[in-house]
């Protein structure tokens, strides 16, 4: 369970307005809309959050809240049901901290939910994904004080999802896919029996229960963004800016 990946993260520089805008406004009036439009919606949301929080997207450490509130405000305005979620509130208490959010769209006629997160990628830094992170605290034998990031928890059979997550920065949320992403945080406990080191799991339902009530504040107004030339506008307000 020590698979990092090399994470190579999705990039259009020449996103299609007109087409999102189309999208968006289906989203916005509870439309069905195609997988492959989803799809290709989904990843140009995620790359244009990655793009302002970092223009060179090659480091996400401690922005999961900026990204939620980003995500959080856009979806919002164009009426997208969504739940910002924070790990230790929808998870479990006493793991890794961080925020994301899921989104629930008309696919077809039928409801699909969608978990974005363009920063995960912050808990798979190999010198923090290593059996050597686990630290047992030396007064109390039984405690576990420490843990490896999340990172180090995906299991080989598991890595092809989780490397879709960390290249696009969504994933649709199939309880398979849920089960995945919540157990790399859930085996971030610490305080639990050092003998008891066995990779725990729940199943993918019980996370999508849980996930698609998060109701967690957003760190940031929009004003907050604007000011930071970070608030994610409409594709409908949009005038091409970044592609035709």
């Amino acid at each position: 369970m020590e698979y990092i990946v090399d994470f190579k993260p999705y990039e259009n520089k020449n996103i299609n307005i007109g087409q999102c805008a189309r999208v968006e406004e289906a989203i916005s009036n509870n439309r069905p809309i195609s997988l492959n439009d989803a799809e290709e919606f989904l990843r140009n949301i995620s790359y244009l959050v990655r793009k302002s929080i970092n223009p060179s997207m090659d480091n996400f450490d401690y922005k999961c809240d900026t990204a939620q509130a980003i995500l959080g405000h856009y979806f919002n305005r164009i009426n997208c049901r969504c739940a910002p979620c924070s790990t230790e509130t929808a998870i479990v208490s006493a793991i890794d901290g961080h925020s994301f959010i899921v989104i629930t769209l008309n696919v077809e006629g039928e409801e699909k939910h969608f978990l974005l997160d363009p920063t995960y990628i912050q808990f798979f830094h190999k010198d923090k994904c290593q059996k050597e992170n686990y630290f047992i605290s030396p007064m109390y034998p039984d405690k576990i004080l420490l843990t490896p990031d999340a990172g180090f928890f995906i299991r080989e059979e598991d890595k092809e999802p989780v490397e879709f997550l960390l290249k696009y920065g969504y994933i649709e949320l199939t309880e398979e896919y849920a089960r995945i992403y919540g157990d790399s945080f859930l085996n971030t406990k610490t305080g639990t029996s050092p003998h008891t080191l066995r990779y725990q799991s729940m199943p993918g339902g019980i996370y999508i229960n849980s996930f698609i009530k998060g109701k967690e504040k957003l760190s940031k107004s929009e004003q907050e963004l604007r000011e930071n030339n970070q608030l994610l506008e409409p594709f409908q307000n949009q005038k091409g800016e970044f592609g035709r």
